[in-house]
């Protein structure tokens, strides 16, 4: 399977879907969607001539985030229709959950999963094809070697080179028909993984000079994307999210996406959303970081690199400066920029959200942070 998938990309590129699964050999293939998303989007255009040269079985029964329930219940089906290729169309959690099904083999133990999920262990193969059709401008999860699944409320992360596709399509067209909200939330996600692959700790320079590019695109055109979607900005959004994916396959993310999993389960709050609640802190945070305060191993001429890369996208002089203009920016698209505006006032709140951060990724967080120094991070 390739290291790095095909990528088709255009405007109505979603119509060639079929006529390209023909090509991969699909007989039997496993639709993987949202229960609204996919008519909404204009992706089920393309469904009567799929239906023409596959057999199509359709999945829809799951989650916004998903969990460990809905893909035993998709291993389920899986392990009836043994399908020959997985379709994921939709945004994260379709696309994460089409991955993990590709990857699972089918009639796994439902019983097992948990503690299979726990282990962490890499996947290392999978027997049907797999292609993604992103229908939002924000996960990038078409392009990354990992999936999100949640046990009751904690997030784990399924990892491993099958879990990229062997075909991605890119059709800018499927995101424009999302609400307002929900273009802000998932280009928002995009902007934020771009940064923080910039100032990662386990950045490399392919990952960013992917997070370079794909904040030139994202930043000049999410505000009329969100406000007003056309074409153009509908494009340079598509492409951008794709790259900052691109980006954060390398890196991995850091301490925003951290601690947004808990803020998403716990406050109801969409995925990027909740990363863009704390962002802005730690882009004030990381730049005034002395070096002393950085990760072992971590360059701090590279760090300024970074900071300064964002500081300049941003169009600001300094950290305070910046955190002021992202937080105008999440007014401008419709964003509750404060926690307390979602219901986390309290010490105790912030406490909480500050101790269900996943190490790993805090480790990848350019400024070391303890517990309670996170703590006064969400209080400010």
């Amino acid at each position: 399977m390739p290291t790095r998938p095909e990528v088709r990309y255009g405007a109505g590129a979603v119509l060639a879907t079929p006529r390209l699964l023909a090509g991969l050999g699909a007989r039997r293939v496993l639709l993987v969607c949202g229960a609204r998303s996919f008519e909404a989007s204009g992706a089920a255009r393309m469904l009567p001539e799929l239906a023409r040269v596959a057999q199509v079985r359709r999945f829809s029964e799951f989650a916004p985030n998903t969990d460990a329930a809905d893909l035993a219940r998709g291993l389920a089906l899986a392990d009836e229709f043994r399908p020959d290729l997985v379709l994921g169309v939709g945004g994260g959690s379709a696309l994460d959950l089409a991955k993990l099904l590709a990857a699972f083999a089918p009639g796994t133990d439902p019983a097992k999963l948990p503690a299979l999920i726990r282990a962490g262990e890499r996947v290392t193969t999978r027997e049907p094809r797999l292609v993604l059709v992103p229908t939002t401008s924000g996960s990038g999860s078409e392009a990354t070697h990992f999936a999100v699944v949640y046990l009751d409320d904690e997030k784990f992360s399924v990892a491993g080179d099958p879990l990229r596709p062997d075909l991605t399509i890119l059709d800018p067209e499927l995101s424009i028909s999302g609400s307002r909200y929900q273009r802000a939330t998932s280009g928002i996600d995009a902007v934020a993984q771009a940064i923080e692959s910039l100032w990662a700790a386990g950045a490399t320079p392919a990952s960013r000079r992917w997070a370079r590019q794909a904040l030139r695109l994202l930043l000049p055109a999410i505000e009329p994307y969100v406000n007003e979607p056309a074409d153009r900005s509908a494009r340079a959004m598509a492409l951008g999210s794709h790259l900052a994916g691109r980006a954060i396959d390398i890196s991995k993310t850091t301490a925003a996406h951290a601690l947004s999993y808990a803020i998403t389960k716990r406050y109801g709050v969409s995925h990027g959303h909740a990363v863009a609640l704390t962002l802005g802190q730690f882009v004030e945070a990381h730049a005034a970081a002395p070096a002393g305060r950085l990760q072992p191993g971590m360059d701090p001429a590279a760090h300024r690199e970074a900071m300064a890369e964002i500081l300049h996208r941003l169009g600001a002089a300094g950290g305070v400066d910046a955190r002021r203009r992202f937080t105008g920016l999440l007014e401008r698209l419709g964003l509750t920029p404060g926690l307390g505006e979602i219901g986390v006032r309290t010490a105790a709140d912030r406490r909480r959200l500050a101790g269900a951060v996943n190490a790993e990724r805090l480790g990848n967080n350019p400024v070391r942070f303890s517990g309670p120094e996170l703590a006064a991070l969400l209080a400010a």
